[in-house]
C-alpha cells in the first residue's frame, strides 16, 4: 500500500462546486464553509472576507477557506467577475501549507483551473440563492467526478510546492503581478465596450485602480498606453468586421468613430491599406477598383473599316 510520503494529499470527495459570471445582486455575507474551499477568479475581481481579514483577488487570484469557516463576497469594479469556488474534504498534513494562503496563478497551474472551470458546471447544479451550496447532478459522465478530483489533487500540489519555496516574492514579481492583473482588467473592460469611446477615467474606476497605476502598468507590461491598447483593439475588431463584408462606412457607424473619414486615416495608418482596400483583398479581389482609364486600356480595339456601316 502507499505511504503517506508518496501521497501526502489526495481528495475524499467533491462536496460542491459551481464557476460563473457573479453581479454585484449575487454577492453574499455569512455563509459557512462545510469544508476546505478554493476560490479562483478567472476575470473581473472581488473582494472576500474571511477570519479577520480582507483579500482582494483580481484575475489570476487564487485562495482557500478552512473548513468551518465563514466568509462572504463582494464584486470589484463594473466587471462581473468570473468565480470558480469547489468545496472539498481533503486527508493530508500538506493542507495546513495552505492557511491564510493566497497565490496568483502561474501557467503549469493554468490548465487544470480551465478544466475544473469548464467541469463544474457538468456535475453541479449552480445554487438558487447566491452564497448556498449548489446540489450534485443525478447523472454525469463516466469517471467524471474521479476526473474532477484528480485535477483538484494536481492543482493542490502544484500550489504546495509553491508554498515549500523559502524565499517570498520580491517587491519586483509582486508589482509585476499587479501590473498584470490590470492590464488584464483593462483589456477585458476594452473587450465589452469596442463600440464606444471610453475614457481613462472611466477604465480606472471600473477596474478600481488610479490613472498613474493604469498607465504604468501598461508601459511597463505592454510599452504603451493604454488608451493605445484600446485603439488597436478597436482595429482589430473593425479589421474582423470588414472581413466579414462589412462596409467601411458601416464599420465605422458600430464602432462610433466621428466620421468614416476619420476611422479611414486610423486604419490606414496602423494596417497600411485602407478599410476599403483591405475588405477588397479579404474577399480576393484586388486592393483598387480599374479607373476609367485602366478600363478604355483593357477595352479591344477596332479599326474604323470594322466600324464603317456595310453597304
Amino acid at each position: 500500500m502507499p505511504s503517506s510520503e508518496d501521497f501526502p494529499l489526495r481528495i475524499d470527495a467533491v462536496t460542491a462546486a459551481w464557476a460563473s459570471e457573479r453581479r454585484p445582486e449575487e454577492d453574499f455575507s455569512g455563509a459557512q464553509t462545510q469544508a476546505w474551499q478554493l476560490v479562483y477568479v478567472r476575470s473581473g475581481a472581488i473582494e472576500e472576507h474571511a477570519a479577520g481579514r480582507r483579500v482582494l483577488l483580481r484575475a489570476g487570484g487564487i485562495l482557500l477557506h478552512q473548513p468551518e469557516e465563514t466568509f462572504s463576497m463582494r464584486s470589484m469594479g463594473e466587471i462581473p467577475p468570473e468565480v470558480l469556488r469547489i468545496e472539498f474534504h481533503c486527508t493530508g498534513a500538506a493542507m495546513d501549507r495552505f492557511r491564510g494562503a493566497v497565490f496568483h496563478a502561474e501557467p503549469a497551474e493554468q490548465n487544470d483551473l480551465n478544466w475544473l472551470f469548464a467541469a463544474v458546471g457538468e456535475q453541479f447544479e449552480p445554487p438558487a440563492v447566491p452564497g448556498a451550496a449548489p446540489a450534485p447532478r443525478q447523472e454525469v459522465p463516466f469517471g467524471a467526478r474521479q476526473q474532477l478530483a484528480i485535477h483538484l489533487e494536481n492543482l493542490l500540489i502544484l500550489l504546495a510546492r509553491r508554498t515549500k519555496r523559502a524565499r517570498k516574492p520580491t517587491a519586483r514579481i509582486r508589482r509585476e503581478r499587479r501590473q498584470n492583473a490590470l492590464v488584464e482588467a483593462a483589456r477585458a473592460y476594452f473587450s465589452h465596450n469596442l463600440t464606444r469611446e471610453v475614457r481613462v477615467e472611466e477604465v480606472c474606476a471600473a477596474i478600481g485602480c488610479s490613472r498613474a497605476q493604469l498607465q504604468q502598468a501598461f508601459r511597463a507590461r505592454l510599452r504603451h498606453t493604454a488608451m493605445e491598447e484600446f485603439a488597436a483593439m478597436r482595429l482589430d475588431y473593425a479589421a474582423q468586421l470588414l472581413a466579414r463584408g462589412a462596409t467601411p462606412g458601416e464599420v465605422a457607424a458600430q464602432l462610433g468613430y466621428c466620421s468614416g473619414a476619420y476611422f479611414s486615416q486610423k486604419f490606414r495608418a496602423a494596417t497600411g491599406n485602407t478599410p476599403s482596400a483591405y475588405r477588397r483583398m479579404q474577399q480576393g479581389l484586388p486592393a483598387r477598383r480599374p479607373g476609367r482609364q485602366q478600363k478604355d486600356k483593357e477595352l479591344p480595339k477596332t479599326s474604323m473599316a470594322e466600324n464603317a456601316p456595310k453597304k
